[in-house]
């Protein structure tokens, strides 16, 4: 994982790079961080399903977020990584992976501080987003997990994993 660089002041969140942009989720979400590696397709998947991984014997599926925010696919590079989460969607457990262009850090963002998402001016789905923070003169956009993974589409997904 990368470095730990945060404070006790606020909320803890894990920084990823999509395209330009920097996001965040929640610290207490992410099992783990893992370097690229292959996925297996899986037959009638939506588009921005890339497939599924063995994560210690157990079948993890794995969004591309690129793809799900309306971004163009990118090629996999030595910075791509895959965050392994446990979210919860519809009363039930996920885990899930989603593949990020590069993870940053673990950073602390005040909550009392964050700003409600734009209804304008941004190029993705402003109902995935929770907020948007503030770190080192840089917009960070907190999303939203369980609208980013709707029911509907978990369901596809949750078809395809071991319940917890």
């Amino acid at each position: 994982m990368t470095e730990i660089n945060a404070s006790r002041d606020g909320a803890q969140y894990v920084t990823l790079g999509i395209d330009r942009e920097i996001f965040a989720v929640d610290v207490d979400r992410v099992r783990e961080i893992l370097d690229a590696q292959p996925v297996t397709r899986v037959p009638y998947a939506p588009p921005f399903m890339l497939g599924m991984i063995d994560v210690r014997g157990r079948s993890v599926p794995v969004i591309d977020l690129r793809t799900k925010l309306g971004l163009p696919a990118a090629e996999t590079t030595e910075q791509t990584r895959i965050i392994v989460l446990d979210i919860e969607n519809g009363g039930k457990m996920l885990t899930m992976g989603m593949l990020a262009d590069r993870v940053f850090e673990v950073t602390s963002l005040d909550d009392h501080d964050m700003e409600p998402p734009p209804d304008v001016g941004t190029h993705w789905r402003s109902d995935y987003i929770r907020g948007v923070g503030r770190r080192n003169d840089s917009f960070v956009i907190i999303f939203d997990l369980p609208r980013l993974f709707s029911s509907e589409e978990t369901a596809f997904i949750d078809a395809g994993t071991e319940p917890r």
